[in-house]
């Protein structure tokens, strides 16, 4: 089982929480109780109508249905926990949709551009402070032309709402953007096309070795540095660390305390540098493609540039 995190494009499931884990043995029966979650995927929803009406309904500036192109409830989820309400998945819910009907059109493009339109809408009313990190996500939405606000926003001005940060530092606390995030991106080598995968073990039951792989700066290969504690971890919560069987050789596993990574600029003003872990350099070998942290030597292929892909 996992829960969605918005990362200003879609919902991306992540790892289930430990916290939300731990609060849900207090029921009876744990396994039917409600898991609360920042956002909802794109699944069928109820709502109290009462609450739902006076917390200004659905946005009707989204494009599409919830089922085919993320936007209403993404931010009807945000809003709902921002202007004092909750959201959870039900175990034992049974909700049907009578109909729906999608404004975008069926083909690719048109859905892409809806889901453009989606997030800088989202973005714009709930995010104007990571305006930065918004367009890094999504560099297509700088050139879109700017949405209209509508009877909604007016609405939430009487609503006393939170802000996003309120949101972020107690709702959607394992989400890793903003003021949480001391670095993200890619990590490249900085003699080669070869960036740092995941290859598929992020997932819950799928702890493994990542490797070296061409760049292409899609999901596999996002990376986040936390700040506080400085690890190295995917969008979903794996942390880089120690192999326990390769003692010099990195793997993907939970994260535990006592993993932290260290940054360290080649030269002033470089966007390379060493990422140094237990006083040792993360290394890239063309002919192993595993990740070898090894005695610092300011070679070149010790050098990484973290960050958007370029």
């Amino acid at each position: 089982f996992s829960i969605p995190r918005w990362d200003f494009t879609s919902a991306v499931p992540i790892e289930f929480p430990e916290h939300e884990r731990a609060r849900r043995q207090q029921f009876a029966f744990p396994e039917a109780s409600p898991v609360r979650t920042p956002v909802l995927q794109f699944i069928p929803w109820a709502a109290h109508r009462a609450t739902f009406l006076r917390l200004g309904g659905l946005d009707e500036g989204l494009i599409g249905s919830s089922t085919q192109i993320p936007g209403d409830t993404i931010e009807l989820s945000i809003r709902w926990w921002s202007c004092g309400g909750e959201v959870a998945y039900l175990p034992c819910s049974k909700v049907g949709i009578v109909s729906l009907v999608a404004d975008a059109g069926n083909d690719e493009e048109s859905i892409k551009e809806a889901k453009i339109y989606n997030s800088l809408r989202i973005a714009r009313r709930w995010a104007p402070s990571y305006k930065n990190y918004f367009f890094e996500a999504v560099p297509e939405a700088r050139t879109r032309q700017g949405t209209q606000s509508n009877a909604l926003d007016t609405k939430i001005t009487t609503l006393s709402c939170q802000t996003l940060d309120w949101f972020i530092d107690n709702i959607a606390v394992d989400w890793m953007f903003g003021h949480k995030v001391a670095r993200q991106g890619v990590i490249k080598a900085a003699n080669s096309n070869a960036c740092v995968d995941n290859m598929g073990h992020d997932g819950r039951y799928s702890a493994g070795r990542p490797r070296f792989y061409t760049c292409h700066g899609q999901y596999s290969q996002k990376w986040v540095q936390v700040t506080g504690n400085e690890q190295i971890q995917t969008e979903t919560g794996k942390c880089l660390m120690s192999d326990q069987y390769w003692h010099d050789v990195l793997t993907l596993d939970y994260c535990k305390e006592g993993h932290a990574w260290k940054w360290e600029p080649v030269s002033q003003g470089s966007m390379f540098g060493y990422l140094m872990y237990k006083d040792l350099c993360l290394e890239y070998r063309p002919d192993n493609n595993f990740l070898f942290y090894v005695k610092c030597t300011q070679r070149e292929n010790q050098q990484f540039s973290f960050g958007p892909l370029s």
